[in-house]
């Protein structure tokens, strides 16, 4: 979603980006009167000391409306227009209305979806920068209004905003300032006018607004101009229409964290100096590299923008809180291509201990299709997400337990963090800023997660704290963090005590919790080996930590039930397989599946190449290509052997002579990254690896595509008797002229030769 309007962003692949939050030369005014007005803002005096600087910043407060923003935790995108049925993921604002027309719209059926997965909001794009509005707009024909779909009489976001009410789900939307088909836009006063009358009608028409989310893209209009925003009359009208409403990113209310990977910083203050608003710093934070061809998001993530020598540096200091967004695709708007790229339930997962475990907001991608409906692909991976959180943190092992601190205040006494309500916290007496709670759990307990919840209405106040459990009497540490904030998980390997404690090494003032939970995690099936080629057989095992749990697996790929086969002894493959196994406690079944692929094929020694890869895309040597693990369609999993523009020379050793019926090898099409299948493939076989002979030579013409995909080429030979095998693929060398690359050199991607 975020972009710098510059060259840069034409071959933005990896990501199709589809806004911008920044641009050069242009700063947010994040008002010092705005953050008077809600009481979370501090100014620094000149010589204040860095002790009492940091003691001003655990006293900064959130809003009210940043205080029920930070509790939603987990929230939804959808971004959905013109470029859906475009197959783009950003317009011209020439598009013609008559291609909109979403025959299927179900907004109820989004809501659901969103709903059941656990989300409390969503964000809907009203209007992105084509200009095309999904409401019908009083100041432009280039809307719902002038399409086929509903008989014009339409309007998506008022069906959106309906079936969020009827659920229960909070509402907000997206409006775009940069508008490319506006005639107006570039004229800045009167451009000005019709976008505050056309957020006007966002905010008067569709009842509470929970969240306006703006983004900085201000690149040139139809008439080839570039606007002034001015964004001071925006804030001012929300705040008069919808005084409950957060101004996200390009406002006074939340900032982007600097990723659109889903992943938030391991240490992330809401306090920070205002310039982190600035324009000009996200602008830095949200452009691409360009590496020999191929383009991977910068990510600014790791720097600690909150700490004690920022802070000593500022003038003033706002709470300004992260929300962490991601797709639950590779593109934002939704594209049939990428049916087969829909984040797994584990790696939503990962997402969300990384950005709602890590002080931030959620905010997750599901982009409708053509029909308008949200597919089958991400409901079912939104499930799986939601199982398996519920899972995990359906019995906090901690809650009621005995506690006691080294420090308490008699009206905030340990015991309020066990006590399963919000409304009540622990904090220190006097002035004491380190302390230790310890929890009895009354008897042995097995857990590999924990949470903690500052009482962040409160101010946000630690700066490091350890888990430790004790064992025959000795305490032994087995996880530590950073900040906490709003709400921190932390996981790790499974830890059985009865007595753990937990020590807040450094805070800014008096530490405060409000919330401390450990939970257990669904029990995880583990192959050995997890995956890989065999000659004649191979014997698998299959095994969990959680006792008592047992495995229940398949051969065909399918998701086992209780009723599958029962793991109790090694698993002996004589044809190639993949094995699907999940544990179950009793009659539950674990929501965590475990995956194995396991091919049948004759052993290859050695493999060499004529060129070497990219040192970008090396894998993890010549050698990925006959280690048994296939590449998947994400070219930076370490599986691919990456070539720019050079062909592919591949010669195997199979050590001695062997009878060889079948050779084949892999390649990976992803056009939008500049990698395209091979021109043609040929297959020769030797002997002596002097002599070779010709098996087959296949062609492959190359043809415009959006689908991504792993296809293997392969060759009969009829029994031949060969001890090398030489493949030799062609690289298309550069972009055709219908790509948006055209003349940048060509990507050949390759994994897995497989001899049979």
């Amino acid at each position: 979603m975020i972009c710098i309007c510059n060259n840069a962003f034409q071959g933005a692949s990896l990501t199709w980006r589809n806004g911008l939050r920044g641009f050069a030369g242009c700063a947010l005014l994040l008002t010092t009167a705005l953050a008077q007005q809600e009481g979370n803002h501090v100014v620094i005096g000149p010589g204040e000391s860095p002790g009492v600087v940091a003691r001003k910043a655990a006293n900064v407060r959130p809003s009210a409306r940043q205080l029920a923003w930070q509790k939603l935790e987990f929230i939804a995108f959808i971004h959905f227009g013109m470029n859906t049925f475009m197959d783009q993921e950003w317009g011209k604002g020439t598009e013609d209305p008559r291609v909109f027309n979403p025959s299927g719209l179900d907004a109820r059926q989004w809501a659901r979806a969103i709903k059941n997965a656990g989300m409390k909001l969503v964000i809907v794009t009203a209007k992105h920068h084509d200009g095309f509005c999904l409401w019908p707009s009083r100041y432009t024909e280039h809307s719902v209004k002038s399409s086929p779909w509903r008989g014009g009489k339409g309007d998506v976001v008022g069906e959106v905003a309906r079936a969020c009410r009827e659920i229960g789900l909070e509402f907000g939307v997206y409006l775009s300032p940069w508008d490319r088909h506006e005639k107006t836009y570039g004229d800045s006063p009167v451009y000005n006018r019709h976008f505050l009358n056309q957020l006007r009608e966002l905010l008067t028409q569709y009842g509470q607004i929970s969240e306006v989310w703006f983004d900085g893209a201000n690149g040139e209009g139809a008439n080839g101009k570039k606007q002034v925003y001015d964004w001071q009359a925006y804030y001012k009208l929300i705040r008069e229409l919808q005084p409950k409403a957060v101004i996200a990113i390009m406002g006074p209310d939340v900032r982007w964290v600097g990723t659109e990977s889903g992943y938030g910083r391991e240490t992330e203050w809401s306090v920070v100096p205002d310039v982190a608003g600035d324009l000009q710093a996200i602008a830095a934070a949200s452009q691409q590299e360009k590496v020999d061809g191929a383009f991977v998001p910068r990510d600014l993530t790791g720097e600690d923008l909150g700490r004690r020598e920022k802070l000593a540096k500022a003038a003033t200091l706002a709470w300004y809180p992260a929300e962490t967004d991601v797709s639950i695709r590779p593109g934002w708007f939704y594209h049939a291509s990428q049916d087969d790229l829909v984040k797994s339930p584990s790696k939503l997962v990962d997402i969300y201990y990384s950005s709602v475990g890590r002080n931030s907001v959620l905010l997750l991608n599901i982009p409708p299709d053509k029909r308008g409906r949200i597919t089958d692909y991400d409901v079912q991976s939104l499930l799986g997400m939601r199982k398996i959180l519920d899972q995990t943190f359906k019995h906090n092992l901690a809650s009621g337990t005995r506690v006691k601190a080294t420090s308490e205040m008699p009206e905030h006494r340990a015991a309020a963090v066990v006590d399963r309500t919000m409304d009540t916290y622990w904090t220190t007496a006097g002035d004491v800023e380190t302390a230790t709670l310890e929890f009895d759990l009354k008897k042995k307990q097995t857990f590999d997660r924990a949470m903690f919840m500052e009482n962040i209405a409160v101010g946000q106040r630690v700066e490091s704290f350890r888990l430790e459990a004790s064992h025959d009497g000795v305490w032994h540490e087995f996880a530590r963090g950073t900040t906490i904030g709003y709400k921190r998980l932390l996981r790790f390997p499974k830890v059985t005590a009865q007595k753990i404690r937990v020590v807040i090494e450094q805070s800014r003032t008096n530490p405060t919790l409000s919330s401390f939970g450990l939970f257990e995690s669904p029990p995880v099936v583990a192959l050995d080996p997890p995956e890989g080629s065999f000659e004649r057989a191979l014997s698998v095992r299959l095994s969990t930590d959680t006792e008592g749990a047992e495995i229940h697996y398949t051969l065909d790929g399918s998701v086992p039930t209780l009723k599958s086969p029962r793991y109790t002894d090694p698993i002996i493959l004589s044809h190639s397989a993949t094995i699907v196994a999940v544990a179950a406690v009793g009659s539950e079944l674990s929501a965590e599946q475990t995956t194995g692929r396991y091919t049948q094929s004759i052993k290859v020694q050695s493999a060499s190449v004529e060129r070497l890869p990219s040192q970008k895309y090396p894998g993890t040597g010549v050698s990925t290509i006959i280690d048994g693990k296939r590449g998947s369609m994400d070219f930076q999993d370490q599986r691919w052997l990456g070539f720019n523009g050079d062909d592919v020379v591949v010669t195997l050793d199979l050590g001695e002579k062997k009878t060889v019926h079948e050779v084949s090898i892999g390649f990976l099409q992803q056009q939008g990254s500049w990698i395209f299948l091979p021109e043609g493939v040929k297959f020769l076989v030797s002997a002596d690896g002097a002599s070779w002979k010709l098996a087959a030579d296949l062609d492959n013409p190359i043809v415009q595509s959006g689908r991504v995909f792993v296809k293997d080429f392969s060759c009969q030979v009829n029994g031949l008797q060969a001890r090398f095998i030489k493949l030799v693929a062609t690289n298309v060398g550069i972009c055709p002229s219908w790509h948006p690359g055209s003349g940048d050199k060509a990507w050949l991607f390759v994994d897995e030769a497989v001899v049979r």
